[in-house]
């Protein structure tokens, strides 16, 4: 398929398209939030992904773990100002990335440029308004798909992204990326919880759907190594970025509005001890102001579940 110059099409929310063939952009191609696109072949020329998020006010609010679904976008002055990315005190800038080594944050410097890389997950908050962060370059249409080089160092917690204008499986990348922990779990950051958002566990048997330029953490094993987000794991869903995809049993506690949960399951081949796949961590990298947990009743070694 072929778009030529002058030509637009725009791939609107709730609308998946499938390319089974090559694609070419001379023109202007855009998807908007909720749609999504995979291409089976080769593509060249540069395709636009519109992420809405929410704006929420005050300086711990309102962030959401993203990455970019293209290649080749870069952030500077000009991409702040263009998606009314927030700009703090000095100069820091409402995108930021994840340092594993410290479990800490680095902020984005006015007058700095870089350029998102495939697989990485950031921060991004907006500055007033609810609205779009758009992501504009080449499709990921490798046979080999997408590597991320995990970082094995301090707690081992990475942020990745999905770096494909199509959802993902959380349950198929979890499977089959050896160099991630054994417990098989990612944490999704979910604004409604704890005071400021919290990170929800989403484990192996949950499998959540990975919507296009959605940011996760993960934590690598011992030894570190490679997360391949495989060309084959993509698909078409509804959007799921912010959202649970599941039905789910949860005890909920709120203290003064804000809330945070325990998932339940009651599965005929659980144990009493530790289940791969279905106990997932509590989020280590960060302490909330108050959480709600379970503890394991045989081998507990003072974990706590979510």
């Amino acid at each position: 398929i072929g778009i030529n110059t002058g030509k637009t099409l725009t791939v609107n929310s709730s609308i998946g398209l499938d390319i089974d063939g090559n694609l070419t952009v001379n023109g202007n191609m855009s998807i908007n939030s909720g749609g999504s696109l995979i291409v089976d072949g080769t593509s060249t020329g540069n395709v636009t992904y519109n992420r809405t998020v929410n704006f929420v006010d005050g300086n711990l609010k309102g962030w959401y773990l993203m990455s970019s679904p293209v290649v080749g976008q870069v952030y500077d002055d000009a991409y702040v100002t263009a998606n009314d990315i927030a700009e703090g005190t000095g100069v820091n800038r409402g995108i930021a990335t994840y340092t594993t080594a410290s479990d800490s944050w680095v902020y984005h410097q006015g007058a700095a440029s870089a350029t998102f890389t495939a697989g990485k997950g950031y921060s991004v908050k907006r500055q007033t308004n609810t609205g779009t962060v758009s992501f504009t370059g080449t499709l990921n249409t490798s046979d080999a798909g997408v590597d991320f080089v995990l970082d094995n160092t301090g707690n081992r917690i990475n942020l990745l992204g999905n770096p494909y204008t199509s959802s993902i499986s959380s349950g198929t990348l979890l499977a089959n990326a050896a160099a991630l922990s054994g417990t098989q779990t990612m944490w999704i950051y979910d604004q409604t919880s704890g005071t400021n958002g919290a990170y929800a566990v989403s484990t192996l048997a949950e499998n959540f759907i990975l919507a296009p330029g959605q940011g996760f953490f993960v934590t690598a094993n011992t030894a570190g190594g490679t997360v391949n987000f495989a060309e084959a794991n993509q698909s078409h869903n509804a959007d799921t970025f912010q959202k649970t995809a599941n039905t789910e049993i949860k005890v909920q506690i709120s203290v003064d509005g804000f809330q945070n949960y325990a998932k339940v399951y009651y599965l005929d081949n659980a144990t009493i001890g530790f289940d791969v796949g279905y106990e997932g961590e509590l989020f280590g990298g960060t302490s909330d102001s108050f959480s709600i947990y379970t503890q394991l009743l045989t081998d507990n070694i003072d974990k706590k579940y979510q």
